[in-house]
C-alpha cells in the first residue's frame, strides 16, 4: 500500500515585541504543523494514515516498523476527518493564527505567514478550503 506524509508547515513571523522582553524573541516566530484529509488519489491507493497529532504533539509512524517519531510544534491541527473529536476546521487554524497575524499587520508591524509543503500537502486547503 501506498503511504504517504500529507501534511505542511505554517510559520508565522512577527515584528512586534511589545508582549516580550528584549532578550526574547521567541514568541515572535510560531511554527504550526496540519495534516489534510486523504485526496481521491489517495484513497484510490489505499492510502494508509502514518500521522496522529494531539495537542502541540505530531506523531509519525513507520510503516514497516510500526517506529514511532514524536514532534512538538506550537500547534498541530487534525483535519483529517471531520468526524474526530480534534478536528480543525479553517476558522480553528485562522482563530489560533490568522488573527494576530492581521491584527498586528493592521498595527503596523512587519509579519509573514509562510506555508511550506509539497505540492498537494494542504497549503491551498487551509487558505482557502475545499471547493
Amino acid at each position: 500500500n501506498f503511504t504517504q506524509f500529507f501534511f505542511f508547515f505554517f510559520f508565522l513571523f512577527n515584528s512586534n515585541n511589545s508582549n516580550n522582553d528584549n532578550n526574547n524573541m521567541g514568541d515572535n516566530v510560531r511554527v504550526a504543523v496540519r495534516c489534510r484529509p486523504f485526496n481521491q488519489r489517495e484513497k484510490d491507493l489505499k492510502s494508509k494514515v502514518i500521522v496522529k497529532m494531539k495537542g502541540a504533539m505530531t506523531t509519525i509512524i513507520n510503516p514497516q516498523t510500526g517506529d514511532k517519531k514524536d514532534f512538538t510544534f506550537d500547534h498541530s491541527y487534525w483535519s483529517f476527518s471531520s468526524k474526530s473529536a480534534n478536528f480543525a476546521d479553517n476558522q480553528t487554524v485562522y482563530k489560533d493564527l490568522g488573527t494576530s497575524v492581521l491584527d498586528n499587520a493592521w498595527e503596523g508591524y512587519n509579519v509573514c505567514l509562510l506555508a511550506y509543503g509539497q505540492t498537494g500537502a494542504g497549503k491551498s486547503y487551509s487558505m482557502v478550503g475545499y471547493g
